[in-house]
């Protein structure tokens, strides 16, 4: 080989040295870029998600295990929960976002016509599921039509049923209210959507609303007795925060409720 035909060689050496060292080096760049899965992807699966909203509407939270679920067990590809009445079961695929339940079977318990009507909702909400996935801690199964059920990880203790009673108010000033007598002012949710309340030497009544998913309530207050209460009574403070509530939310078994504007918050425990 001559003097001439040995530079091309070594020209052309180095030439595909570089070419495979850029080669290499732009593999580990991909490598590196590549997307991982979102944590959305990751943590819906071997969790108890509890129902808080189907078809469009709000499911009130229900005492000791009636509150609707699901998990989904990915080593099984099997999905099982409670609909209301009856235990369900179902298999499902999931890739990615998407996601599919296979024909739902369950126990035959005879219902009453309410818990029937939400177990319906429920069957038909996942047999129609494509897509699924977080928002704001709320597992969302979606179809073609936009969401078709939300689940909450927090198993709602039920707030319709028992009577709570007022312990405490702070507010964003730093000012706290206290009564000295708990038992004396309560509230109690009912299931027809009205409310009684005692407001230490007076008795009220008047309606509310919850909405689970988005954890907003409205509570009205349209009638009452008129008896005159001591001077150190908390009556006025107890009501004016009732009918400012706007937010609500449950924790280690005690009821909250956020006053609008952000102003403070109501604590209240079980009778």
């Amino acid at each position: 080989m001559n003097t001439r035909s040995l530079d091309i060689f070594r020209k052309s050496a180095a030439a595909g040295t570089v070419v495979l060292y850029m080669t290499i080096f732009l593999q580990s760049c991909m490598k590196q870029t590549t997307v991982p899965p979102v944590a959305d992807e990751a943590t819906i699966e071997n969790i108890q998600w509890y129902l808080t909203e189907v078809d469009g509407s709000p499911v009130l939270p229900m005492a000791d295990a009636r509150q609707p679920h699901i998990l989904m067990d990915p080593l099984e590809n099997q999905a099982r929960g409670f609909a209301g009445c009856n235990t369900f079961f179902s298999s499902y695929e999931r890739e990615g976002f998407s996601l599919t339940f296979g024909p739902v079977g369950a126990t035959r318990m005879a219902c009453p016509d309410l818990e029937m009507g939400l177990e319906t909702s429920i069957f038909k909400a996942l047999e129609s599921t494509r897509t699924g996935k977080m928002e704001n801690d709320s597992l969302l199964l979606m179809g073609g039509d936009g969401v078709l059920a939300r689940f909450s990880q927090e198993k709602h203790i039920a707030v319709v049923g028992p009577v709570w009673q007022w312990t405490q108010t702070l507010y964003n000033d730093d000012r706290e209210a206290e009564p000295e007598n708990p038992e004396n002012y309560t509230i109690q949710f009912l299931e027809d959507g009205t409310i009684a309340i005692k407001a230490d030497c007076n008795q009220k009544g008047g309606t509310y609303s919850i909405s689970p998913g988005e954890k907003k309530i409205s509570i009205e207050i349209s009638h009452s007795t008129m008896a005159a209460c001591p001077e150190m009574s908390l009556e006025g403070e107890f009501v004016k925060g009732l009918v400012a509530g706007v937010l609500f939310f449950t924790r280690n078994d005690d009821l909250y409720i956020d006053l609008k504007y952000d102003t403070g918050t109501m604590r209240f425990s079980q009778k």
